[in-house]
């Protein structure tokens, strides 16, 4: 097996508890933490015929969900309908009402859900409904980094696993299926202790 490097000082705020990446691990290590019940997943890749091929699985071990953030997708904003509150984003059909709160990238508030276009990046964290559609609690705004003369948005998904199959590197995140990578970078993110 190949071991993964670790990304140097990554630290990652999920609720008000500090975590930060700990041990890299193989692939094996991996898809047997993916899949232990109530694992949760951050995959960062590249969305492909509706599969994201992922490049970073960092893995968060069951905790108390009130340590967890909301699910959350990333990525370009399509299809916009403002006049019946939808977008798609990642594939999903995202949904939103009055009591959705909308960010700049800059953490300001976005006046108006006008400001939102078709191909800008964001971040939604919601919940993923009975239909399929995803309920967006809060947008994101997230900016671009220009790769080859063109603006590259993450693609990227957080939520609990639900299927796993280690032999074809196969899992589920919502509703989306996700490839990791033989070459992928795994971690597992643990929990720092508290500074008096």
């Amino acid at each position: 097996m190949r071991t993964n490097s670790v990304i140097a000082g990554l630290v990652l705020v999920l609720g008000a508890a500090p975590f930060a990446a700990g041990a890299p691990l193989t692939l094996e290590q991996g898809i047997k933490m993916m899949g232990k019940p109530g694992a949760w997943i951050e995959a960062d890749g590249a969305l492909a015929d509706g599969t994201l091929m992922a490049k970073e699985v960092e893995i968060h071990a069951k905790r108390d969900p009130a340590e967890l953030e909301a699910p959350a997708i990333y990525g370009a904003v399509t299809e916009i309908n403002r006049a019946k509150s939808t977008m798609r984003v990642l594939g999903y059909l995202v949904t939103w009402d009055a009591t959705t709160t909308l960010k700049g990238d800059t953490k300001r508030q976005i006046l108006s859900i006008s400001d939102l276009q078709d191909g800008m990046g964001v971040k939604i964290e919601g919940t993923l409904q009975p239909s399929g559609a995803f309920k967006a609690s809060k947008f994101k705004l997230q900016s671009g980094k220009v790769r080859d003369g063109k603006i590259s948005l993450k693609e990227k998904i957080l939520g609990p696993v639900t299927v796993v199959d280690g032999p074809a590197r196969m899992l589920r995140i919502l509703n989306t299926p996700i490839k990791v990578l033989e070459d992928a970078v795994l971690e597992q993110v643990v929990a720092t202790p508290a500074t008096p």
